[in-house]
Parts: C-alpha cells; structure tokens; sequence
C-alpha cells in the first residue's frame, strides 16, 4: 500500500510579527489538521466495485476547528483507462468539530471505468490550513469477484423464558418486529437466534453479538469487533474445504434444525467457544438498550456483511 501525505499552510497564514524596534521576528506557523486509522474499501483492502457501495473510515483532528473534508477520486497518469472521469465527494457534517470519526458509505457511479486510481482525502481547517493524503484504490466490476456474494439471508430472534419455554418470536424475518408483547429480555432468559449467511465459499467466519448501544460500536467486519465492549452469543466458521457456494448456518453445533446456542441473560461467560469471555466491566448485563447483529467476513475473498436489531434487557 502506498501512502502519501502532503501537508498546506496557506501563504497568507505566515504571520509575521516584527517588534517596534526591529529587534525581534516571530513567525507563527498555526497547526494543521491531521488523519489516521484510515480504511479505504469494504475489510480495508483498497478495491470499489463499480456500481456498488464503498466504505471510508478515518480519525480525524483538527489543527483548530474543521471545515470541510473531501475525497477524489482522479486518474494516474501512468495507467489507461477507457474514458476520462473523475470523482468528488465533499461533506461539511463534521464542520466545527475539533476531533471526528469519519465513517462514510458511499456508492462508486455506475459510470466510472475500471482501473487503478489515486484516492486523494482532503481536510480543511477553519484556520486556513489543509491537509491531502493519497491511497491507491482499484476500481472493478462485480463480475471481476468470484462468485461470493455473502449476506443476510434470515435473522431472527426468539426466547426461552425461565421456565425453559421457548418460541416467542420476539424478533423474525430479518429484523422485523413479530410480537407486541415480548419487547424485551429478561434475567435468566435465554436468546435464542436463527441466522443464515448464504453465498459463500473460500473461508469465512461469523460472530453473533450482543453489544450496549450506549458503547457506541457496531462492528461491519469482523476485524472491527472490540471484543471488550460485546458478549459473544455464537461463532460459527467455514473453511477452504468449500468450493461450492454455500449457505452457512448458526445450529452446527446444536441438534435443532434452525437454531443456534441460547445465552441467559445473566450468564457469567459468552459463548466465545473454545475461549468464552467473562462478562464483566464495560460489557457487564445491566438493564438497557441492546443491539443484537450478526457479523460476517470471508477472509478468503475479503467480503463482509452485517445486520442489526436493538431491544431492551431489563436486569431486576
């Protein structure tokens, strides 16, 4: 990966301030605005397909206080391409903020032709001071990735109640809300979720998570998950050893056909299996608004796919 920064002051920003006398000369360089933890490309790995959505991430930190931040995205001069385009993308959302998470989605014009690009990131700073750092990134076409294509083909969410009474269908068909009168978990219930990844192959894993909404973290790749601020619910892995597309499914270690491992609410330790992580900390039960989501990578073909759900726990 090649990255390059250039950093601007912009002439008029060099003051320079002399004494009555002559005798001294100060110059005051104001502070530029600086990026890192930068990720270009869905599992950061520099490619967009055209026509499809593209994923950046980015801290950002201004020198005062931010003012615009912009990507293009512009042809090399040393590669041929079948047409001339270009690209810009500018947002003012973070304007006024000294410090943000840059987290964008966006989706490559149907238009652009393939090719390799310079992927040019641009922060401006309310003080007149800017900052441009460049990645590379390849833009392709869907048929040019082999025939993997993983999502979310069926989320739900039941529970067994205390009295190991299971099937109230808090939550099915993807998310969608079922029953008015289970909007919540209580201690000592089980979640009890059914999840299907479908196409597939090469290696891959997924992790259910439950995870506070109030932490603020809704991983999209498995590489994302701070283990710290979720309880694992269930993990679940394919290996190379599948050449055919496949559909991966949470039961493969229970005997029930369409569903994965229950966690109690209240339990001591995940379902991280071989290694289940005590529930402690920033992560301990306490009554609150969850997210419940399913996480997905394919590290074979770096391909990820998620989804989320919330609902309240209510610890007595």
């Amino acid at each position: 990966m090649k990255i390059k920064n250039y950093v601007y002051i912009l002439p008029i920003l060099l003051v320079f301030l002399t004494s009555c006398n002559n005798d001294d000369d100060e110059v005051i360089i104001l502070e530029t605005p600086t990026i890192s933890e930068v990720e270009v490309g869905l599992y950061n790995n520099e490619l967009g397909v055209v026509g499809e959505d593209f994923h950046l991430n980015a801290e950002i930190l201004a020198g005062d206080l931010i003012d615009i931040v912009k990507v293009n995205i512009e042809q090399k001069s040393n590669e041929t391409y079948a047409e001339e385009w270009s690209y810009e993308i500018t947002w003012d959302k973070y304007q006024g903020l000294k410090n943000a998470t840059m987290h964008q989605h966006f989706d490559i014009p149907a238009e652009a032709p393939k090719g390799k690009y310079d992927f040019i990131i641009t922060i401006t700073d309310q003080n007149g001071t800017y900052l441009e750092e460049i990645r590379q990134v390849e833009l392709i076409d869907a048929a040019d990735f082999p025939d993997v294509n993983p999502h979310v083909s069926v989320f739900g969410v039941d529970k067994i109640n205390v009295d190991g009474v299971s099937g109230f269908n808090n939550f099915y068909n993807n998310g969608e809300f079922k029953n008015p009168d289970a909007t919540f978990f209580s201690k000592d219930e089980s979640l009890w979720s059914t999840i299907q990844i479908g196409g597939l192959k090469g290696d891959g894993i997924m992790y259910g998570l439950l995870i506070k909404k109030s932490l603020n973290h809704k991983p999209e790749t498995v590489e994302a998950i701070d283990f710290s601020k979720v309880i694992v619910t269930e993990v679940v892995s394919h290996s190379s050893g599948d050449e055919e597309v496949i559909t991966l499914r949470n039961n493969k270690d229970t005997d029930h056909w369409n569903y994965g491992l229950p966690i109690k609410i209240g339990a001591a330790n995940d379902n991280n299996i071989p290694n289940p992580n005590p529930i402690t900390e920033g992560n301990a039960w306490e009554t609150a608004t969850y997210y419940y989501g399913v996480v997905y990578t394919n590290s074979s073909y770096l391909k990820s796919t998620f989804k989320y759900i919330e609902f309240d726990i209510v610890i007595e």
